[in-house]
């Protein structure tokens, strides 16, 4: 079998022989008396956190166990930057993280300016979380390893600067996935680019991540 490309993470969802991509949804626009036929992902985003009374996503969020094809509870997270009450996004983080939990599912994280609060939740919980979008430096990067999560580099890897670059470096590429959230950039593209920073060859990495594809987030192909 030729191995795919991984696109984590998207808010575009093209699939082909060459890429397997998973949508990122959001649960309230889900149809739940259908089943979703393709793998995906699905969760209130931080942004619309004070859109829904808690039992409205605890409901939401129940109703997620009956889709076999649900591979991860995400994206969440916190985002101190967007107008949603702060302490709403941490009601409802920690509803998705229980969920997550209960269902044995990686979370997908969204993280602005919130670090020093995700780092309590990380450090207390034992689900896999992967770092969507992640653009961080050194220092934060060497306690996330430390704590098991995963990391997910998207379009930005095309304008890093040396710390960025520096903190990928880092990450274990049994840890790494990649994205293309919602850019138009190609996944080929981001997968040539990071293949670069991490200096292995465009196999290497389609091989580990489409690996790791399959032992965290449990796809079978």
């Amino acid at each position: 079998m030729k191995v795919p490309f991984i696109d984590i993470h998207t808010h575009h969802s093209v699939n082909s022989e060459e890429i397997i991509s998973i949508p990122s949804l959001f649960l309230q626009d889900i149809d739940f008396n259908a089943k979703i036929e393709r793998p995906f992902s699905a969760a209130i985003h931080p942004w619309h956190a004070t859109k829904f009374e808690n039992n409205q996503v605890k409901m939401f969020l129940e109703n997620l166990s009956g889709q076999p094809n649900l591979l991860a509870i995400g994206e969440t997270g916190l985002d101190k930057v967007c107008s949603a009450d702060y302490q709403v996004q941490k009601e409802i983080f920690e509803l998705h993280l229980n969920m997550a939990e209960k269902l044995n599912k990686p979370l997908i994280i969204h993280a602005v300016k919130s670090w020093n609060d995700l780092l309590i939740y990380l450090k207390r919980s034992n689900v896999i979380c992967i770092l969507h979008g992640y653009t961080e430096g050194i220092t934060l990067t060497r306690q996330l390893i430390d704590l098991g999560c995963c990391f997910s580099i998207g379009n930005s890897v095309k304008n890093i600067s040396p710390r960025q670059r520096e903190a990928i470096q880092m990450i274990p590429v049994t840890s790494l996935f990649l994205e293309s959230d919602d850019s138009k950039e190609s996944i080929i593209e981001i997968y040539r680019k990071v293949s670069e920073i991490a200096d292995l060859s465009l196999d290497e990495l389609k091989i580990q991540i489409y690996k790791n594809f399959i032992d965290i987030l449990h796809f079978k192909p």
